[in-house]
C-alpha cells in the first residue's frame, strides 16, 4: 500500500524526468490504473505466480497504451513483481519471460530511452531482481529439507528411544520374573511341605523352614543386586551377573523339600562362558526346575550340561508328577518366552519345551565360539 500511495504522489504532485510526466496519460486514467497495478502485489505470497504475471501484464499493458514512464514508484513495482516471482514460485522460466517481455515494452514505449546503455542498465536490475529472488529460493527451500530432515531424525531418534525403553522394560521383567517367581514358587511349595510335616516330622518342618529363609534371602540378595544395577549407571550389568554355571548346585539346593528329586550333572570340561552366556544358562535351568515344582511334584528331575559339538546343551527333564501341583495356575507363559529371549540375546535358542514320554523335557542350547570368555582373554593377551 505504500507503494500505491508513493505511485499517486507522484501522479498528482506533477512529478516530471527530462521535462516529462513520470506517469504519462491522463491523470485520472493513471489515478485508476495505478491501485489495479500494485493490488495483485497483495496475493504475492498466497499466490505468487498469478500476482507476478498480473502485475507484469499491467505494467506492460499501462506502456502500451499510455506510455513509458519513469516514476520510482512503478520501477519499484516492476523490481518487486521480478523478486516475488522469482523467489516464491517453482516456475522461474515462466517470469524471467514475462518480465523481459513487459520491460522491452516498456522500454519502447518509453521516450526517455536513449540508446542500449539505457536499455541494459534496465533490463539489468531486473535481472538482479530475478537473481536474487532465485537465491531466496534456494535457501527457503535448503531450510525446508534441513527442517524435514530435523523432524525426520527427530522421528527416528524417538524410535530408537521407544525401541529401547520396550527393550529394556523387557529385561527388567525377564529378570524381575526370574527372580521373584522362582523364589514364590519354590516358598509355597516349601511352605506347603513343612506345614504337612509340622505335627509328626518336626525336623523335616525345621529343615524346610531353613531351606525357605535360604530362597528367600537368595531372592532378596538378587532383588537388591539388580535394583542396585538399575539404579547405578555405572556398573557394568554385563560383569555382575546374578547367576552362573558354577552357582547351578547352589540353585539345586533351594529346591530341598519342594517335592522333586534334582539330579544335576556338569562335565567338569565346561568353558567359561561371557557373564550373559552363563546367567543364560543358569535362568534356563532356573525356570526349568521352577516349573517342574510347579507342576510335577513328586517326579525326579534330570538336568545336565553337556558338550555337543561346538554349542553347550541345556538338558531338563522331569519325570511324570506323582503329587498334586504345589501352585496352582500361577503360571502366566512368560517363563518359556524369557528362556527364548535370554537365549536369543547370546546367539542360542530354545530347541524344546515340550511333553516327553509322560513328564516333560526342555532342551536348549547356546554356541560356545560366540562366548568362551577364555578365547577372547588369550586374543586380548
Amino acid at each position: 500500500m505504500a507503494l500505491c500511495a508513493a505511485a499517486e504522489f507522484e501522479l498528482f504532485a506533477g512529478v516530471t524526468y527530462s521535462g516529462r510526466p513520470v506517469w504519462p496519460g491522463l491523470r485520472t486514467a493513471n489515478a485508476v490504473i495505478i491501485p489495479l497495478l500494485v493490488l495483485p502485489m497483495v496475493w504475492r505470497r498466497r499466490r505468487p505466480l498469478v500476482a507476478c504475471l498480473a502485475v507484469l501484464a499491467g505494467l506492460a499493458v499501462a506502456s502500451a497504451a499510455l506510455g513509458g514512464g519513469e516514476a520510482t514508484s512503478g520501477f519499484l513495482l516492476f523490481i518487486a513483481a521480478v523478486f516475488s516471482g522469482a523467489a516464491y514460485t517453482d516456475r522461474p522460466a515462466l517470469v524471467a519471460l514475462a518480465a523481459f517481455a513487459a520491460g522491452t515494452v516498456h522500454e519502447v514505449r518509453d521516450p526517455s530511452v536513449h540508446g542500449v546503455g539505457d536499455a541494459v542498465w534496465a533490463f539489468g536490475m531486473l535481472a538482479i531482481a530475478f537473481l536474487i529472488g532465485r537465491a531466496v529460493r534456494a535457501r527457503q527451500t535448503r531450510i525446508a529439507a534441513l527442517q524435514d530432515e530435523a523432524a525426520e531424525r527427530e522421528a527416528r531418534h524417538q524410535q530408537h528411544v521407544a525401541a529401547a525403553t520396550a527393550a529394556e522394560r523387557a529385561a527388567i521383567a525377564r529378570e524381575l520374573h526370574d527372580i521373584v517367581a522362582h523364589a514364590v514358587s519354590v516358598v509355597v511349595i516349601q511352605a506347603q511341605a513343612g506345614s504337612r510335616a509340622l505335627p509328626t516330622r518336626p525336623d523335616v518342618a525345621s529343615a524346610t523352614l531353613a531351606a525357605i529363609e535360604d530362597s528367600a534371602r537368595t531372592a532378596l540378595v538378587d532383588l537388591r543386586r539388580l535394583l542396585t544395577v538399575l539404579g547405578d549407571e555405572s556398573v557394568d550389568r554385563g560383569a555382575a551377573p546374578m547367576g552362573s554355571i558354577g552357582q547351578l548346585s547352589a540353585l539345586v539346593q533351594t529346591f530341598t523339600g519342594s517335592g522333586i528329586d534334582v539330579v544335576l550333572q556338569v562335565p567338569d570340561d565346561v568353558p567359561r562362558l561371557t557373564p550373559a552366556a552363563e546367567l543364560a544358562a543358569y535362568r534356563v535351568m532356573q525356570e526349568a526346575l521352577t516349573n517342574a515344582a510347579r507342576y510335577a511334584r513328586g517326579s525326579n528331575v534330570i538336568a545336565t550340561l553337556s558338550l555337543e559339538g561346538d554349542s553347550l546343551d541345556l538338558r531338563i527333564v522331569n519325570s511324570p508328577g506323582t503329587g498334586t501341583p504345589g501352585v496352582d495356575k500361577l503360571g502366566a507363559g512368560r517363563g518359556l518366552i524369557g528362556m527364548r529371549q535370554r537365549l536369543e540375546l547370546v546367539g542360542g535358542r530354545l530347541i524344546s519345551a515340550s511333553p516327553y514320554e509322560g513328564g516333560y523335557v526342555v532342551h536348549a542350547c547356546i554356541p560356545v565360539a560366540a562366548n568362551e570368555l577364555a578365547r577372547q582373554e588369550e586374543s586380548v593377551a
